[in-house]
């Protein structure tokens, strides 16, 4: 909005009162909008206030709107006049930081539209942007993708910039409902996979700005710039590929074993594992593929994995002895075999979910 929308606006709202008259002079000391049409072309001079006359210099955040002129034959004009030119001073400031606000969202547009160009990936321009939105470019990040099924209030994501903790976010509005956010870590996780608690408080922060009712997916730090599109690459497999709810973050980091499996073609998988998918006949596939994940998460430690199952620790061990024996692969004494029993039931979910919709016989 242009001094000239907003004043006019100024005007209208504060000519309730029509005691006074209101104007803006410019440089030049000539009355360019006024509340008396009348007055516009006058030359006033704005050095020479007094008592019938108030003259304040509009200047916000380094911009120069000229002189307000406030006159009226009124005790309380002093005063007056100092209340509107407050209240102009905060309004000025307001649209001045909504243009900002603007400018930096486009920008940011720009940007997260270059990062997720992998194929044509221009570095240069994307240095420049940054430069531009003056955020460190050293800095790592991980993508946040956040969904809401009934669309985003536009307003509330212009405004994320506004938040102390969001400074040196990288974000856009893919859509109506989809938002991707790159947040910086601080220099305590740089090296470290323990960012969960930062990135939750972060996440609550931001339901407290109210995005609530939105599905948050955690990709992978990246430290490279041309690496941030993996990081959303990410959280469209999780999207995808795990399930979710509303306000809970779902992290990347906790589902690396599927997405490593999940990039292993099924076929091939079956065509090698076939004879173990005749050996498993008889195997509760749901409860190996459940010990299998526990031992994956738990570096493969019994007692730990045992504890996660609510097994004892022995029971686990005789259930690993008769995968040993069935498939004859080593699974405790040798990291090929705890890599083959993976694939094995991997191998065995997929055939079984394939059963279950009618595609294999």
């Amino acid at each position: 909005m242009l001094i000239g929308e907003v004043f006019e606006e100024f005007i209208s709202v504060v000519q309730e009162n029509n005691r006074y008259t209101i104007g803006l002079v410019n440089d030049d000391m000539t009355v360019t909008l006024c509340s008396n049409k009348a007055e516009i072309g006058r030359q006033i001079d704005v050095n020479r206030p007094d008592e019938h006359n108030s003259f304040f210099e509009v200047r916000v955040k380094g911009q120069d709107f000229g002189f307000l002129w406030v006159s009226g034959n009124d005790e309380n004009l002093p005063m007056i006049s100092k209340l509107l030119n407050e209240s102009l001073t905060v309004r000025l400031m307001y649209e001045i930081n909504q243009k900002t606000l603007n400018q930096k969202v486009t920008k940011d547009d720009e940007l997260v539209k270059y990062i997720l160009n992998t194929d044509n990936f221009d570095m240069n321009h994307v240095l420049s942007l940054l430069d531009e939105l003056e955020i460190d470019k050293n800095k790592p990040r991980v993508a946040i993708y956040v969904v809401h099924n009934e669309g985003f209030n536009t307003k509330d994501v212009m405004r994320l910039k506004m938040k102390p903790d969001s400074k040196e976010i990288i974000y856009s509005l893919l859509n109506s409902k989809c938002l991707l956010i790159f947040k910086d870590l601080p220099e305590a996780y740089h090296n470290t996979a323990d960012f969960k608690p930062f990135i939750r408080e972060y996440i609550r922060s931001l339901r407290e700005w109210e995005m609530t009712d939105c599905y948050y997916f955690v990709g992978s730090i990246q430290k490279k710039l041309r690496q941030y599109a993996n990081s959303y690459q990410n959280c469209l497999w999780l999207k995808n590929h795990v399930t979710y709810e509303k306000d809970v973050p779902v992290f990347f980091s906790d589902y690396l074993y599927d997405y490593f499996l999940s990039k292993i073609a099924v076929d091939d998988i079956r065509d090698v594992f076939d004879y173990y998918r005749e050996c498993g006949k008889g195997i509760d596939v749901d409860e190996m593929v459940d010990i299998c994940d526990k031992l994956f998460v738990n570096d493969f430690n019994l007692t730990q994995a045992a504890d996660d199952l609510f097994l004892h620790k022995n029971t686990l061990i005789y259930k690993l002895k008769k995968y040993e024996e069935v498939f004859q692969i080593d699974v405790r004494g040798s990291f090929q075999g705890k890599v083959l029993l993976m694939l094995i039931s991997y191998a065995l979910r997929e055939y079984q979910k394939r059963v279950q919709v009618g595609d294999e016989a």
